[in-house]
C-alpha cells in the first residue's frame, strides 16, 4: 500500500511540476523573452547565490527555507468513501506546484525564476519532479533511511537541505559558464 501511495503522489508531483515550469517558461517567452541573455543569466546567478545564503541559514537554524508555511491537508487521508488514489494524487499535485507548501531548499525558487526568464528549459520541471519522485520511491521501498546514510544523527530534512545546497552551489558556476563559454 505504501509503495502504491508514494508512486501516485510522485506521479502527481511529476505531472504538476512539469506542467507548472513549462507554463512559466511559456509566460516568460512573452514577458522576459526580450531581456538580453546575459541579463537573464546574471539575474539567475544572483538569485542562486542569495539562495545559498538563505538555505545555509535554514540549515544553521534547523528550519525550512523561504516559502509558505502550509501543508496539504492531512484530513484528506481520513475521509471515508474516497478512492485510495485521490489523497496521494492531490498531495502530489499540491507539492508539484513547487511554491505552495513548505520548501526544504531555495532551489525551487531559483528554478521558477530561471524558467520565467527562459534560462531553464521548459522541461526542467520534469527533472525537478524526478529529483523528488526517485528518492521518495527508493526510501519507501528501502523501508528506512539507512540506505541513504541516515543513522539517526542527521535528520532526512538536513540531508535534503544539504543536497539542495550542493545543487545551488553548482548553479552559479554553470550559469556563468553558459554565459561566457557558450554565448
Amino acid at each position: 500500500m505504501a509503495v502504491r501511495f508514494a508512486a501516485t503522489l510522485a506521479a502527481g508531483h511529476l505531472a504538476m511540476s512539469g506542467l507548472f515550469v513549462a507554463l512559466l517558461y511559456q509566460i516568460g517567452t512573452v514577458t522576459a523573452g526580450h531581456l538580453p541573455r546575459d541579463v537573464a543569466l546574471g539575474t539567475c546567478v544572483v538569485a542562486a547565490v542569495a539562495a545559498i545564503g538563505v538555505d545555509a541559514r535554514a540549515v544553521r537554524d534547523n528550519g525550512y527555507s523561504l516559502g509558505f508555511r502550509r501543508q496539504t491537508s492531512k484530513s484528506l487521508m481520513h475521509d471515508e468513501g474516497r478512492p485510495w488514489w485521490v489523497t496521494p494524487l492531490f498531495w502530489g499535485l499540491d507539492t508539484g506546484l513547487i511554491g505552495s507548501t513548505f520548501r526544504v531548499s531555495c532551489t525551487s525558487w531559483v528554478l521558477l525564476l530561471a524558467a520565467l526568464l527562459n534560462v531553464a528549459p521548459q522541461w526542467s520541471g520534469l527533472v525537478y519532479g524526478f529529483c523528488f519522485a526517485i528518492p521518495l520511491l527508493v526510501s519507501i521501498v528501502a523501508g528506512n533511511g539507512e540506505g541513504f546514510g541516515y543513522k539517526g544523527s542527521q535528520p532526512p530534512l538536513r540531508m535534503a537541505q544539504s543536497a539542495g545546497l550542493a545543487i545551488l552551489g553548482t548553479l552559479p558556476i554553470g550559469m556563468l559558464w553558459g554565459l561566457y563559454a557558450i554565448g
